[in-house]
């Protein structure tokens, strides 16, 4: 397959992927599928911005969504979900245009919409049309599109969707580091865990998930114990489940958000070199290979193996990790009709 059309492919499968998790958590959609998963929010919003560049529509009704339940993310794990200048330009203009169109938004730019001189770009792929009046809020991030007011119809989450499970443990123990904490060690399969592993799903500071675990210890709602020079926690999923009104056995699963869509949006991005198609069998080998050397760590912490193959070989590993990465997305059931 020529890496057009593996990115092709590839894109597709993530367009339906982001339209049915956003249509379950309140975007103006219809979802085909209902998640099995636990969604981690501020993972997907940063995944988003990057896949919009692509969907315009996808886009704007993200910036709607955002407007309208700002409340219930943190912008300090929105910038954990960064890994690079792309993820934080695309960031930084969505949040100055949620502080334009709110001024008291909880989401606020930190560079406070100021011009800084970058570079531009067009924010939409593709888009041959001049922009007559840029939206001063993305392009103080060097990102250009036409000045978009809100459009409206986005709604609050479901909070009895298995995937808006971080929505309402928030909505419970408010916007921070014990809600994550509960949410991972709720759906986590292996357990018990230690402090580094719930760090990584949480999105905050090693201190400060140690602080939210130990209060929640003595809370008496999280169980410790010393396994060899470190603690491990675990939880009573039945107490939590009677609680939320849940049956045990319909508790999320858990997934590694952070690092699958990290992993994922590098992909994407690097599927979407234009140059690809021209590259001699011997030199797409050797960039293919540099690609899932980069993306290893990421991919096969979220559970998704990563081929190892030397040479002419590695293009086969990266469409079977395509193929991999969009079955495991593909997970769910049909959505109830009606």
């Amino acid at each position: 397959m020529h890496p057009s059309a593996l990115s092709e492919r590839l894109d597709a499968g993530l367009r339906e992927f982001a339209w049915d998790e956003w249509g379950q958590m309140g975007i103006l959609a219809v979802p085909h599928r209902r998640s099995p998963w636990a969604q981690d929010p501020e993972a997907l919003v940063v995944f988003t911005l990057d896949l919009g560049r692509d969907d315009p529509r996808l886009f704007d009704q993200l910036l709607d969504w955002l407007l309208t339940n700002d409340v219930h993310l943190s912008v300090r794990r929105l910038r954990a979900m960064c890994r690079d200048a792309e993820d934080e330009r695309l960031l930084d203009g969505t949040l100055a245009w949620l502080g334009r169109h709110r001024p008291r938004a909880r989401l606020v730019s930190r560079s406070g919409g100021e011009d800084r001189r970058l570079p531009h770009e067009s924010l939409f792929r593709g888009l041959t049309t001049p922009i007559q009046t840029p939206d001063p809020s993305f392009a103080a991030a060097g990102l250009l599109r036409p000045t978009t007011e809100p459009g409206g119809g986005a709604a609050s989450p479901d909070m009895r969707l298995p995937v808006n499970l971080a929505f309402r443990l928030r909505s419970l123990l408010g916007v921070g580091a014990r809600a994550e904490v509960i949410r991972f060690l709720l759906t986590v399969a292996a357990r018990p865990v230690n402090v580094q592993a719930v760090a990584r799903a949480a999105g905050f500071a090693k201190r400060n998930v140690h602080e939210a675990l130990s209060s929640l210890h003595a809370a008496g709602v999280v169980s410790q114990w010393a396994s060899g020079n470190e603690q491990r926690y675990d939880i009573d999923r039945a107490v939590w489940a009677t609680l939320l009104d849940i049956e045990q056995h319909d508790l999320p699963q858990e997934r590694a958000w952070p690092q699958l869509l990290a992993g994922v949006r590098a992909v994407r991005r690097w599927l979407h070199q234009p140059d690809l198609d021209g590259l001699s069998t011997y030199r797409l080998a050797s960039r293919t290979r540099d690609l899932l050397d980069a993306v290893q760590a990421d991919l096969a912490y979220s559970g998704i193996p990563v081929g190892a193959s030397a040479g002419l070989a590695a293009w086969d590993d990266l469409e079977g990790l395509v193929a991999r990465v969009l079955l495991e997305l593909a997970a769910g059931d049909p959505w109830p009709a009606g």
